[in-house]
């Protein structure tokens, strides 16, 4: 079999600082991590996902960025879900904790939710857009 020149092939990755060309299945594997380290750090390992790899790949990049957004955000969404359960305590403990609880569950499946499409998104190789009432842009 010939190949075709008129007919252009897959572009070939651009290698790195170090000469070598970048896996696309160590970034789609870091992106999982990413999602799935909201899970039990917060935003701590995106941050570090996105610190580390953002300047290497924009797939990366924007991954790490939409996990590290949507963490720090539900974070301070979780912040005023307490401030409220506390407030709402101060009249009445048990409406206060279960109002401050179901916002809190509530909130907490949202972004399981979101966090389940970004790994889906990053399976297939293509960007998840998280909806912007939900993820304010903290990175970029």
């Amino acid at each position: 079999m010939t190949s075709n020149p008129a007919q252009p092939g897959p572009a070939a990755p651009v290698p790195d600082r170090s000469g070598q060309q970048p896996s696309r299945d160590s970034e789609v594997k870091a992106a999982k991590v990413g999602y799935l380290g909201v899970i039990v750090l917060g935003p701590v390992i995106p941050l570090a996902i996105y610190a580390v790899g953002a300047r290497r790949s924009p797939f990366l990049r924007q991954h790490a960025a939409a996990a590290v957004n949507l963490s720090v955000t539900c974070l301070l969404y979780g912040l005023c879900c307490a401030i409220v359960g506390g407030l709402l305590a101060l009249d009445i403990v048990v409406l206060g904790l279960v109002i401050g609880i179901l916002l809190g569950l509530a909130l907490w499946l949202t972004m399981l939710r979101y966090l389940i499409r970004g790994v889906g998104a990053a399976q297939r190789g293509e960007q998840d857009e998280i909806p912007g009432w939900l993820s304010a842009q903290v990175v970029s």
